[in-house]
């Protein structure tokens, strides 16, 4: 079930992800989408992400470890003139964006697999008013430990989402 933090229902608003559509998607995301998803071993990967992937998959103690790895990039952001706040909900509209049609995608490949995606905004170190994103995702495995809970993180913007919340595509 799709969960906001408190700061990003306050930013967004609790009905925030019934204005996400397909105009929000980074055209840059495309190939990444294209490429579909794959499972490799018990991890389950974003096929695109994880030929670009230089990371070692011995050095990861569990596979949740390796898929928010492998399945984890910045959201892109270069092209955005907000600042502050506004550049986080930006940042986070681009997110929620493809990770729905990443895990739309994931649904129609593999609809036995559960899978939740993290998107998240955060100040950077050096300047608290210049934020930054990021998305990942990783398979949901019973009684398997969570990568994140939006919920807890009151003074960070963060939004998850799971399969069953994208069955359906972006309008």
């Amino acid at each position: 079930m799709a969960s906001l933090s408190d700061r990003s229902v306050r930013l967004l608003g609790q009905n925030f992800l019934s204005t996400v559509g397909v105009d929000d998607l980074f055209p840059a995301y495309a190939p990444v989408l294209d490429r579909g998803w794959a499972i490799l071993g018990d991890a389950v990967v974003l096929v695109g992400w994880h030929e670009s992937y230089r990371g070692d998959r011995a050095r990861f103690p569990t596979t949740l470890d390796y898929e928010i790895s492998v399945n984890g990039r910045a959201i892109p952001d270069l092209d955005l003139l907000e600042e502050g706040e506004a550049r986080a909900g930006s940042l986070l509209r681009r997110g929620a964006a493809f990770a729905w049609a990443a895990l739309h995608e994931q649904y129609r490949q593999l609809p036995e697999v559960r899978m939740i995606a993290y998107v998240s905004a955060a100040p950077t170190l050096f300047d608290p008013d210049y934020f930054t994103g990021n998305v990942t995702f990783c398979s949901m495995r019973p009684g398997g430990s969570s990568y994140m809970n939006p919920v807890d993180g009151a003074m960070e913007f963060v939004i998850s989402l799971v399969t069953d919340d994208c069955v359906t595509s972006l309008d």
